[in-house]
């Protein structure tokens, strides 16, 4: 197929591509920033992430990916259509592009996708599960009898799937992935000291003192926020200890949404899960201790990824390098003109 061939990884906290011949090309915050009177758009990715917290009512910064799901079609079109112009330029060939969806993602929800990446200016689109394309990424080989338990801890959502022979056997999509952490400990701030924070502060704070276990030395940082009592600008100190229990409430939460995966996994996966121990993925992968708390909390031998943030994308890459693997395992690309038909 000529023209370019790109890989997408379309997330709640980023969007990172791959294109043929390149390697990763962008990894920038799927974030949009739009004039609120015009509905125009002001800042894409990076740009829109640097005043994320910093505007007035004239500008509103969206994340039209929420929960590993599109929720902002027109948002999210805006932003894809950047990235293809920026990626493309003048050529006339449109790309065909391989784009990464969460596992249980609906029919609804997957023709969302398909029908934002191919009206922002694919060629054509095929979709492929998180789950499949992290595993690949994570080097286990696509036809591989032997069942495997892939856990994606994205920033929107937990991506939860056994993969055996190139094809999914059981998955589930867990709302809340990093972005939750992100906003429980803005949660408890507010509640607590009576201090407000923006996103990325929130999201400094779980990355420089977040944890899934128990610290063995305490840290401590200082932020700045605004007071709840009087609004005025403040400066403060949270510690490892303070915030782990408002971690620890969502955690929890993943960990039931990954139990409830494992109970309705046929027995025969079951002891193949057993024996291959747990794939783990995701940028939420990275927080401290997480391999530990879930290797106690299942019982079963957690494998983190070597590069868990692009896992993914890279299993996007692997597909992009061999078309085949598509057509072998029942994969169709769509175009614009078909969606419409």
């Amino acid at each position: 197929m000529p023209g370019m061939h790109v890989g997408i990884d379309f997330g709640s906290t980023s969007t990172i591509m791959y294109v043929d011949g390149k390697g990763i090309v962008l990894d920038e915050p799927t974030m949009i920033a739009v004039d609120t009177e015009t509905g125009v758009p002001i800042a894409i990715g990076n740009a829109a992430y640097t005043i994320n917290g910093r505007t007035d009512e004239r500008i509103d910064v969206i994340s039209p990916v929420q929960n590993g799901i599109i929720s902002n079609y027109k948002m999210a079109q805006h932003i894809l259509r950047y990235y293809f112009q920026r990626l493309c330029g003048n050529s006339i060939l449109k790309p065909t592009v391989i784009l990464t969806v969460p596992s249980g993602a609906t029919n609804l929800e997957r023709h969302t996708f398909l029908e934002v990446a191919a009206r922002a200016g694919a060629g054509r689109v095929c979709l492929v599960e998180e789950a499949l394309a992290s595993a690949i990424g994570a080097g286990i080989e696509s036809n591989a009898l032997s069942g495997r338990f892939i856990v994606n801890m994205g920033g929107g959502a937990v991506d939860v799937s056994v993969v055996t022979m190139g094809s999914l056997a059981v998955a589930k999509t867990i709302k809340g992935g990093g972005k939750s952490i992100d906003d429980a400990i803005a949660r408890y701030l507010r509640r607590e000291r009576d201090i407000l924070i923006g996103p990325q502060t929130a999201e400094r704070l779980k990355i420089s003192l977040g944890s899934a276990i128990p610290r063995r030395e305490e840290l401590a940082v200082m932020a700045n926020g605004k007071s709840g009592l009087d609004h005025m600008p403040i400066t403060f100190e949270v510690t490892s200890a303070e915030l782990y229990d408002c971690i620890r409430e969502r955690l929890d939460t993943m960990v039931h949404g990954i139990k409830s995966v494992l109970e309705i996994t046929p027995p025969e996966l079951v002891g193949d899960i057993s024996e291959n121990g747990i794939v783990l993925t995701g940028g939420t992968a990275l927080l401290f201790g997480m391999k530990s708390f879930l290797e106690s909390e299942l019982g079963i031998e957690v494998v983190l990824a070597d590069d868990p943030i692009y896992s993914c994308v890279s299993g996007a890459a692997a597909i992009v390098r061999d078309m085949d693997f598509l057509t072998e395992n029942g994969y169709a690309f769509r175009t614009v003109q078909e969606l419409s038909a």
